[in-house]
């Protein structure tokens, strides 16, 4: 009888730890639809041989009804299919519940430094008037006690013309 009392206790144990990991990855799933983001706009602000710069508007939306901080944004920065930088945003700033939160970015990159023949893919925007423009990362959300990684991706063509 203690033998398959403990077996009972070992079992029901082992039971519990996966029930809790269960409901712990159902919640971030859950979590995870609550938010949503959109690129509002992007302009390319600035472009010489030495400087390149973007700015772009973020709305992050929260359809819970808890309000939520955004801890940090990461975004690599693609133009014309080279990785010319990345953007990391540490500041914390809140989405109101049922609402939502603008933050504005800028990327700023030296062509010379950062990229060997980024002045030849400007150039080559210039020629063909548009640009490539590609952001992949990721935004980590936290909810009360729960945290999450919304995954941002983006593309457009922009007007080489300023």
């Amino acid at each position: 009888m203690n033998k398959t009392l403990k077996t009972l206790l070992i079992v029901g144990g082992v039971g519990g730890v996966l029930y809790a990991i269960y409901r712990f990855y159902v919640k971030q799933f859950v979590l995870l639809a609550m938010y949503d983001y959109k690129i509002i706009g992007v302009k390319m602000k600035k472009m010489t041989a030495n400087e390149v710069v973007f700015d772009i508007k973020y709305r992050f939306f929260n359809k819970s009804k808890i309000e939520a901080e955004v801890n940090k944004i990461f975004l690599k920065v693609i133009v014309e299919g080279a990785e010319i930088g990345y953007i990391t945003e540490n500041d914390k700033f809140m989405i109101p519940a049922n609402g939502s939160s603008d933050i504005d970015l800028q990327i700023s990159a030296n062509p010379q430094l950062v990229f060997k023949n980024i002045l030849g893919i400007a150039l080559g925007g210039f020629k063909k008037k548009d640009i490539n423009f590609t952001m992949d990362g990721y935004a980590n959300i936290r909810s009360g006690f729960i945290s999450t990684t919304l995954p941002i991706k983006y593309s457009d063509v922009i007007s080489a013309y300023l």
